[in-house]
């Protein structure tokens, strides 16, 4: 399910740091706990689990803001909103992390983004409720906000990760690998059991069956908990991309997120026509 956030801000041309997902996740988790804390104690710390793999199964476009400039303030970046109001979508797979979120959107109607020695307060003006595409067994999709993939890499010594273009021979792999994860992790959830061919009485695990990427692919670095002891770099791609795979698969990944770190703001596409 995916809503769409309207919002106004309180004074004119406040600004936000560039580097704005990490403050939006907490946004998101922060309105689920305004309507149930545990639930969103959970949704953060574990979530959907299989094996050792943890999803959140949401995630959110980038901002569209229609009028902004760049301003260098305390040695970073920012963006100046130059506009009355803006706008982002959320999806979330779960509907009753669609339900918690909207209660805590309208018990609190506020959306505030600090950033050390820069606060900016924001109106939530209207939430609305988007379509949801007819999902079919081969879609084309644009990226709404970058997608990221990366392979574990041995760098000084160190384990490290290599954040991996579209155009990498092992992309594919990687995000087939990636949407069956989540698809057996969201089974599992459902049946209390992994999905097994041999078992007729557990949902079957579909299948990935290709990825074609449609014309240029932009890289983008974000930077997550920049300037704390936590600080990560993060780079996904922009691009547009066909994939043809279980429908059922292709809903989830719509709806939860194509690839890795879709809770930060990562891997959120809508359908090209």
């Amino acid at each position: 399910m995916r809503i769409r956030l309207s919002v106004k801000q309180n004074k004119p041309d406040q600004l936000i740091p560039i580097n704005y997902q990490f403050l939006l996740s907490s946004f998101i988790y922060k309105t689920i706990e305004n309507s149930d804390g545990n639930y969103s104690r959970w949704l953060h710390d574990s979530g959907f689990m299989s094996g050792n793999k943890k999803f959140k199964m949401f995630t959110f476009s980038k901002l569209n803001i229609p009028k902004s400039s760049f301003v260098s303030l305390y040695g970073k970046s920012f963006l100046k909103i130059e506009c009355s109001r803006f706008e982002f979508d959320i999806s979330m797979m779960s509907n009753k992390t669609v339900e918690k979120f909207i209660i805590g959107m309208f018990m609190d109607q506020k959306m505030n983004i600090y950033e050390k020695n820069v606060e900016s307060e924001f109106s939530v003006n209207t939430v609305e409720m988007v379509p949801e595409p007819e999902i079919k067994e081969e879609m084309i999709f644009r990226t709404i906000s970058p997608m990221v993939l990366s392979r574990s890499i041995i760098h000084n010594g160190k384990q490290s990760q290599e954040y991996l273009s579209p155009e990498d021979p092992e992309y594919f792999n990687y995000l087939k690998k990636n949407l069956l994860e989540k698809q057996t992790t969201l089974l599992m959830s459902k049946n209390g059991s992994a999905p097994d061919d041999k078992d007729s009485n557990v949902l079957k695990l579909g299948t990935v069956d290709s990825f074609e990427l449609k014309g240029n692919c932009k890289s983008k670095l974000i930077t997550i908990k920049e300037g704390t002891a936590e600080e990560t770099k993060i780079k996904g791609y922009y691009m547009t991309f066909k994939i043809k795979a279980d429908p059922e698969i292709i809903r989830t990944s719509y709806e939860a997120g194509f690839g890795k770190h879709c809770s930060l703001g990562f891997g959120c596409v809508q359908e090209v026509r």
